[in-house]
């Protein structure tokens, strides 16, 4: 097996029979409004990807870090996709959108021919809410994961942005088998701590260094529990462009010798295959063939936040919309809709608002446009001209009114656009609540 990684989540899998599985292609172009691949792919690698057929796609799911439609542009729209069966036909539907005719869907836990030449496919569905274990009331599948093995026996797995702890990694060893190869996620598409609006400077280096640690030691924790002859880690391999291109300097991606070091405790410093775009790692040797072409190899914090700085002047499109001067839009009535709409969802969800919830909606000019609150006591939500101070808890998400506009009408995705940094988001307590941050994304007028 031949394993070429190319951005982020995607790699050019050859397997021994000849057949190429290329999975979940971005590597061209910002994401989710500010995200940019890190390191970047050279121009003349995404052009060899571009001009190859892959046998096969896997999309592990609906992200835009995943299914990115610039970068599926160019290719075949009868390249079959290999995706998971989800309890919602949003991934599926959202490629059928893009033109793929042919798309497989795979039944969780369920071993399954994969191509036609003998190798075999297992997907395995969320493992957990959240990266600290935390089960969800927020019911339909998001995350899949691949674990595939060759027709000469070979082993991959590919944990993808898979919530996976060392619990879930000892019972696929156990189940399936230790992978000669694993890809593990080493950090979550998190708004912590760069869109944490009250935490100066220190107090995110603090968060940043604390979240780096824990997750460090996680991807540790689950190799050591595959029993994986190599690890790549690799998912989540972005900096932020635009307006939040400053706040890459508080990523919580652990850098290589951070992962390095946390692997060298357990004596296992040697599994590590950290791959730069063009890089190869052969399953027969293990050995990792460097592309010349790549950069920012070992790269650190420093490098990492100056090259964030050169996407600054990449506007996110939402600023590109201008909402009528002359037949303003009705925000307490849209809003009121919206709130509306969220507490029917969370009704059906089981799901009750844990704490107050404000909407503080900002002009261009950064000025407060309006204020709008979902009282934890109450489904109907109003303007409100403060945050009501005392001993309520609250989340407050301060944002431009244009992107409120895209969110609540369905343009853009809530998750998406916190983890992009582009809600400045306050906390009282400062305690993150999954389920409610997980459940915005049906504050919106077509929920």
């Amino acid at each position: 097996m031949r394993f070429r990684y190319i951005a982020n989540a995607c790699f050019e899998i050859t397997l021994s029979t000849g057949e190429v599985l290329l999975t979940d292609p971005w590597f061209d172009g910002p994401c989710q409004q500010t995200w940019w691949n890190f390191p970047p792919a050279p121009e003349a690698l995404k052009a060899e990807v571009w001009a190859s057929r892959p046998d096969l796609i896997y999309i592990s799911h609906l992200h835009h870090d995943h299914l990115h439609p610039q970068t599926l542009a160019p290719f075949a729209r009868d390249i079959p996709v290999v995706i998971g069966r989800m309890n919602t036909p949003n991934l599926k539907s959202a490629i059928a959108a893009l033109g793929f005719g042919t798309i497989r869907e795979i039944a969780f836990e369920t071993p399954t021919p994969l191509g036609g030449k003998g190798a075999q496919a297992v997907l395995f569905k969320d493992f957990h809410g959240n990266t600290r274990g935390d089960d969800s009331q927020v019911e339909y599948d998001l995350d899949t994961s691949l674990y595939l093995t060759d027709a000469d026996g070979t082993r991959l797995f590919l944990a993808v942005d898979n919530t996976i702890l060392p619990a879930d990694a000892e019972r696929i060893a156990r189940q399936y088998g230790s992978p000669d190869i694993a890809q593990v996620p080493y950090a979550s598409a998190s708004l912590f701590p760069m869109a944490m609006a009250d935490y100066d400077d220190e107090a995110k280096l603090r968060a940043m260094r604390a979240s780096r640690k824990r997750t460090a030691g996680n991807f540790r924790d689950v190799v050591l529990a595959l029993g994986a002859r190599r690890a790549i880690p690799a998912g989540g391999e972005y900096v932020l462009g635009g307006p939040a291109a400053p706040l890459s300097r508080f990523l919580p991606q652990p850098l290589e010798r951070e992962l390095r070091a946390a692997l060298d405790e357990a004596g296992r410093a040697d599994t590590l295959a950290k791959l730069y775009p063009g890089d190869v790692l052969d399953s027969a040797t293990l050995a990792v063939t460097e592309d010349c072409r790549a950069g920012y190899r070992g790269f650190d914090d420093d490098l990492r936040a100056a090259y964030a700085l050169t996407l600054a002047c990449r506007a996110p499109s939402f600023t590109e919309l201008a909402l009528p001067a002359d037949t303003p839009f009705d925000w307490p009535r849209a809003l009121k809709k919206c709130a509306a709409n969220f507490a029917a969802r969370r009704g059906r969800m089981g799901l009750s608002l844990p704490m107050d919830v404000y909407l503080d909606a900002r002009d261009e000019t950064g000025a407060r446009a309006f204020l709008f609150r979902l009282a934890l006591d109450s489904d109907a939500g109003a303007m409100v001209a403060a945050v009501e101070a005392g001993e309520r808890a609250s989340l407050t998400y301060a944002l431009d009114a244009r992107l409120l506009f895209c969110l609540v009408t369905g343009l853009l995705s809530w998750n998406a656009m916190e983890a992009s940094a582009l809600l400045g988001v306050r906390r009282t307590p400062d305690v993150y609540v999954h389920d409610l941050h997980r459940a915005m994304v049906h504050f919106t007028l077509l929920s």
